[in-house]
C-alpha cells in the first residue's frame, strides 16, 4: 500500500497550499459564507451534481489523480462493506466532496479543496505547509494571531469560521435545504471532513464542547473510509451506480437549491 498524504516541497500541491494560505483570510470567509448562504446559484439535483465531479480532478490531493467522482464511490463502497445496513453513512461517503462543485461557480482551486483550518484565532503547526500561512495578513493581525483569537475556551468547534471550501458549501446546502432525509450527524461529518488539523493533528480541542467530542468520534470513523478507500479498485460498475442512484433518490427526492 503506497504511504498516503505524503505532501513535499516544490509540488503542485505545495504552491497550491502557498496560494491557499495566503488568500484565505477571516474577511475572505466571511464574504463567502455570506455569499453562497443565498443558495441561489442554481437548482440542481444531487445526481447532477455528483455528475459534475467527473470534470474534476483534486489539485491538492497526492494521492489522486482521477476524477473526483471516482474517489467518491471508493469511499461509499468501502463503507458498504463495512456498514451494510447505514444507508445514510454510505450516502454521506457518495456526497462528502460534491461540494467541490464550486468550481463551476468559478471559485479559483484555493476556494474549493484542501485541508480546512481556523481563521480568526493562532494558526496551529499541524496545519500542511505551516509556514506557507506567514503570507496571510491574518498571521501579522493581533486581533486574530493569539491562541483564542476573536472566539473564546470551549466555545464549541462548530462555531469555529474554517477555511472556505467545498466542505463548508456543502454544509450550508444541506442545512438551508429542507427537502431532504439525512441527517445532522452525518452533515457534521462533511463539514468537518477535512479539519485535519482537529481530527488528525488534535490541535484546537480547546475550542471543543460536549457535543464535539461525539462529532470527532464520528468523523474519525468516517476518515478511515475517505482515506484509504484512495488505494481501492477505480472501475465503478453498472450495478454499483444503479445501487446509489435508486439510494440518492430515497435521501434527494427532489432537487436542491445551490
Amino acid at each position: 500500500m503506497n504511504k498516503l498524504r505524503t505532501y513535499k516541497k516544490n509540488t503542485k500541491q505545495h504552491n497550491f497550499y502557498k496560494t491557499c494560505h495566503q488568500y484565505q483570510t477571516y474577511e475572505f470567509v466571511q464574504s463567502k459564507l455570506k455569499q453562497y448562504t443565498k443558495l441561489n446559484n442554481c437548482k440542481m439535483t444531487m445526481r447532477e451534481a455528483l455528475n459534475l465531479l467527473d470534470q474534476f480532478i483534486d489539485p491538492s490531493d497526492p494521492d489522486v489523480d482521477l476524477p473526483n467522482s471516482v474517489h467518491v464511490y471508493q469511499t461509499a463502497e468501502r463503507i458498504r462493506k463495512d456498514y451494510p445496513n447505514d444507508k445514510q453513512l454510505q450516502i454521506c461517503g457518495l456526497i462528502h466532496d460534491l461540494g467541490k462543485i464550486l468550481f463551476k461557480f468559478g471559485e479559483p482551486n484555493w476556494a474549493v479543496v484542501g485541508d480546512t483550518f481556523p481563521v480568526g484565532c493562532k494558526y496551529q503547526k499541524s496545519i500542511i505547509y505551516y509556514n506557507s500561512l506567514k503570507k496571510n495578513p491574518d498571521y501579522h493581525n493581533s486581533k486574530y494571531n493569539s491562541k483564542y483569537g476573536i472566539y473564546s475556551k470551549n466555545c464549541g468547534i462548530q462555531n469555529i469560521k474554517l477555511s472556505f471550501g467545498h466542505d463548508e458549501y456543502l454544509y450550508l446546502i444541506l442545512k438551508n435545504n429542507t427537502n431532504h432525509n439525512l441527517s445532522e450527524k452525518y452533515i457534521n461529518i462533511i463539514r468537518f471532513h477535512s479539519f485535519y488539523p482537529w481530527h488528525t493533528g488534535k490541535d484546537y480541542h480547546y475550542f471543543m464542547n460536549d457535543k464535539d467530542n461525539q462529532i470527532l468520534k464520528d468523523v474519525l470513523n468516517f476518515n478511515k473510509y475517505d482515506l484509504y478507500s484512495k488505494n481501492d479498485d477505480t472501475y465503478i460498475s453498472p450495478d454499483v451506480k444503479k445501487y446509489y442512484t435508486d439510494l440518492l433518490k430515497t435521501f434527494f427526492p427532489e432537487p436542491l437549491q445551490w
